[in-house]
């Protein structure tokens, strides 16, 4: 029962949290785990959504429409796009340029934020621009709520920039 407090404040504090990020940040063994989010799950506690090959887990109550946000900024490349695009609207290789990744990486990506309904694409002649369906400002937030730890690597990446122009200019 302690155990599964503990699994359920986590969750609260991190939601959408993925299974096995759930696992390693609790040191549990997966069937210990399934176990209790099961338990969880049919005591209407806790729910989760599958995207791709993960699964994210929410706590009960969990505002909707930021389901899609939150499982959006939850892998590293899918943040990265969409604080991009927070800037301005992008092609394919423009994103894949301004992240050192490939295209079919991008073009992965944005079908997953695609079905997530956070992105969407319009045809310029034989490119793709891709564009927020949501208000930067919301997507600064849902980063700031649910994932204070980006938060905190983003501003020390905005320190450490800083310091270096710094530096440079000695």
């Amino acid at each position: 029962m302690e155990r599964r407090s503990e699994i359920l404040n986590y969750i609260t504090h991190r939601p959408g949290v993925t299974f096995r990020e759930l696992a390693r940040a609790l040191g549990l063994g997966i069937g210990d785990l399934q176990y209790h989010l099961r338990v969880l799950e049919r005591e209407g506690k806790v729910f989760s959504r599958k995207l791709g090959k993960r699964r994210y887990i929410f706590p009960e109550g969990f505002e909707g429409e930021y389901e899609k946000l939150v499982i959006a900024i939850s892998t590293e490349t899918r943040r990265r796009i969409l604080l991009l695009l927070m800037e301005r609207p992008r092609s394919q290789s423009e994103i894949a340029s301004a992240l050192g990744i490939s295209q079919p990486t991008v073009s992965y990506h944005m079908w997953e934020l695609k079905k997530l309904g956070t992105v969407s694409d319009r045809r310029e002649g034989k490119k793709v621009v891709y564009s927020l369906n949501y208000d930067p400002e919301l997507i600064a937030r849902i980063i700031r709520n649910y994932r204070p730890g980006i938060w905190e690597t983003l501003a020390d990446r905005l320190i450490d920039m800083l310091t270096s122009l710094g530096d440079e200019n000695d």
